[in-house]
């Protein structure tokens, strides 16, 4: 899985249709209203152009004004040709459905902390053990126990008292 890519979502956005036609390879549309839709630039949403009909396309967007700017082909489907005038509306994709999925599922007992690995995969920490605290190596979380020794603060509490007292 690659890394999860965070996108915005809004409640009610109204049904679109573009103003321009699509060619495979086109990366952008101008939409004729943006009525509900998302709109925080560079911030991706998944759009969904002509729902229902065998050229039904999924691609992320990002919207500047009335202009979306595409990457075709998202959520198992296949760039299309696309007439001007063809309905477009944001959707939630079964792709963000598998990513929360895989979150949520590798959750498995209480206490789980969740670790994004190498790769990236995405992994789980159980609860540590009593007297444990969370630690790491600079790249990756493990449990240790808390040193037993009791560490000297004598000299930093003479830095202190210098620095406020003078």
């Amino acid at each position: 899985m690659a890394a999860v890519t965070r996108r915005q979502y809004k409640g009610a956005a109204a049904q679109t249709t573009t103003t321009n036609a699509l060619s495979v390879s086109d990366t952008s549309v101008t939409l004729t209203a943006v009525t509900g839709f998302p709109s925080t630039p560079a911030v991706p949403f998944i759009v969904v152009i002509d729902p229902g009909t065998s050229s039904e396309e999924k691609c992320s967007a990002t919207i500047s004004g009335s202009t979306l700017t595409l990457v075709r082909a998202q959520d198992d489907t296949t760039a299309a040709t696309h007439t001007s005038g063809a309905t477009i509306y944001p959707v939630f994709s079964a792709d963000e459905a598998d990513e929360a999925n895989l979150f949520t599922s590798t959750m498995t007992t209480r206490g789980d902390l969740l670790t994004m690995g190498s790769g990236p995969t995405v992994g789980r920490i159980a609860i540590g053990a009593s007297s444990y605290v969370l630690t790491s190596n600079g790249t990756d979380p493990a449990w240790a126990a808390i040193p037993t020794q009791t560490p000297d603060f004598s000299n930093d509490q003479n830095i202190l008292n210098n620095a406020v007292f003078g």
